[in-house]
């Protein structure tokens, strides 16, 4: 996982999203995306998170991309944080999902 930032298996953020006011996040490219991605999950690249201002910022984002070091991971999860959201989780790879 992500070093430095609030990580989350998939248990837990199955758990985060059933509370309800959660948003997951897949930052992978569009094809990746279109050939499958997790449930309910919006495909947002890191040059469109900045879209996610307009949203409370008590809602909770779960972040999840090609892999558990990904740059652009990384880098989504520190904007989000910078623009005041206070629940700002990281899956890591998609693959984390099930764990």
């Amino acid at each position: 996982m992500l070093t430095g930032q609030r990580t989350i298996n998939g248990t837990k953020a199955k758990k985060v999203i059933d509370k309800g006011n959660s948003i997951i996040i897949d930052i992978r490219d569009p094809v990746s995306y279109r050939n499958g991605s997790l449930p309910n999950a919006v495909n947002l690249s890191l040059r469109k998170i900045s879209s996610l201002i307009k949203i409370p910022k008590t809602t909770s984002l779960i972040f999840f991309g090609v892999s558990n070091e990904d740059d652009d991971l990384r880098a989504a999860v520190n904007y989000a944080e910078q623009m005041g959201f206070k629940n700002v989780y990281s899956l890591g790879a998609i693959d984390n999902w099930g764990k």
